[in-house]
Order: structure tokens, then C-alpha cells, then sequence
């Protein structure tokens, strides 16, 4: 099984790229977004294995790469809906949605339909409570010797009432969520009020 790759993108379109390692192979990866040519690049892989086929999907952390492969045993989420869900929120907001139950973020996602969504949070919300990664998780590897960042302490409570309020405003959860955990890095002390105020101040 392959699982982490380095080398030289030598093609690139708007799903897939070639990897070419030093060993002189090319390998075919699905990315989320085309790859600049020429460029070296360390991706980590989940090697799908079917009867017919054989798969390479890359990511640029290794939580990326776990969590597509908790969504792939969900049932009813193939690795094109698991990988169109992480491309399209990133890992940080997906969490997010299941924690608070909410299935019209997951819902955003391409391919992604209402049974689908609520089957996720039903599979998946007591398993990534055992996650070591949460809100405030880094998207790529850190190196070596390099500072951890401190991990946010964000009120559930807080945010699901903030949620409502917006709602109350016309604002769609998907587009207000990411925001919301944004304001909260730096105000973790805030109100549910004192984060709608801050929201319609950024909006503005």
C-alpha cells in the first residue's frame, strides 16, 4: 500500500496530477486542485484497492488522509463523496458540522445529499470525540523541534447559539461556521451576543 509520496509534478488538471519520484515512476494522484507544474511536492496518499482499479487520493496532512478514511466507512459515502467533502470544508469544519449535528454544512459538499449528511453524524459523532484533533488542528505536518499551536477551548453552547441567531439573520450555517471558529481563536471568551456583533461587523 502506498501512503506518503515525494517528487516532481510534471501534470496537473483540475482532479488529477502526476507524481513523478525519484525511482523514475510516475504516479497518478486525485488532488483537489491542479498543481503547479515543476514543483516539488510531499503528499499523503490513501491507496484505494477495488477489483478493477486502483486509486491514489493525496492530501497535504496526514489528519486529512485519516479522516477520508473514517468517511469511507460510512456507509453510502464512496472516496469521491468523502474526498469531494474534504476538498470542499476541510477537515476542521467537517468536525464541526458533526459535533453540533448540523447536516446542511455537510450538505454543501458535492455529492453529498441529506441521507448521506445525516448518516455521517450518526456514524461518526461519538468516534471523533476519541479524535486528538480538534477546532484549532494545523492543516499540514508540522516539522520537527517546531512549537505546537495551543489548541482552542471553544463552548459548544456558544456556538450553536450563535448559530441560531444568525440563522434568525438569513445567514446559511456553511457560510457563517468557518467565520465563527475564525473569531473565536481570538475571542474565546465571547458571548454568543458579542459573536453575532462581531460577525455583522466583519459582513459588513
Amino acid at each position: 500500500m502506498i501512503g506518503y509520496l515525494t517528487g516532481t509534478i510534471v501534470h496537473s488538471d483540475v482532479s488529477k496530477s502526476i507524481v513523478l519520484t525519484n525511482s523514475g515512476i510516475g504516479y497518478e494522484v486525485i488532488t483537489a486542485t491542479p498543481l503547479v507544474p515543476n514543483k516539488d511536492i510531499a503528499l499523503f496518499i490513501s491507496h484505494i484497492i477495488r477489483e478493477d482499479s486502483q486509486t491514489l487520493y493525496g492530501f497535504e496532512s496526514v489528519d486529512e488522509k485519516k479522516f477520508f478514511e473514517m468517511l469511507i466507512d460510512v456507509n453510502g459515502i464512496g472516496p469521491k463523496s468523502a474526498y469531494g467533502l474534504i476538498s470542499h470544508l476541510g477537515v476542521s469544519q467537517i468536525l464541526s458540522a458533526i459535533t453540533f449535528e448540523n447536516a446542511d454544512v455537510l450538505k454543501s459538499a458535492p455529492g453529498v445529499g441529506k441521507k448521506s449528511a445525516e448518516q455521517i453524524i450518526l456514524t461518526l459523532k461519538d468516534k471523533i470525540k476519541k479524535l486528538d484533533i480538534g477546532f484549532s488542528m494545523s492543516e499540514k505536518p508540522q516539522k520537527k523541534g517546531a512549537k505546537q499551536p495551543k489548541k482552542s477551548e471553544m463552548d459548544p453552547f456558544v456556538i450553536k447559539e450563535t448559530l441560531a441567531a444568525c440563522q434568525g439573520l438569513g445567514f446559511k450555517d456553511q457560510d457563517i461556521l468557518p467565520l465563527v471558529q475564525k473569531l473565536l481563536q481570538d475571542n474565546q471568551k465571547a458571548t454568543s451576543e458579542e459573536l453575532v456583533k462581531l460577525i455583522l461587523k466583519e459582513l459588513r
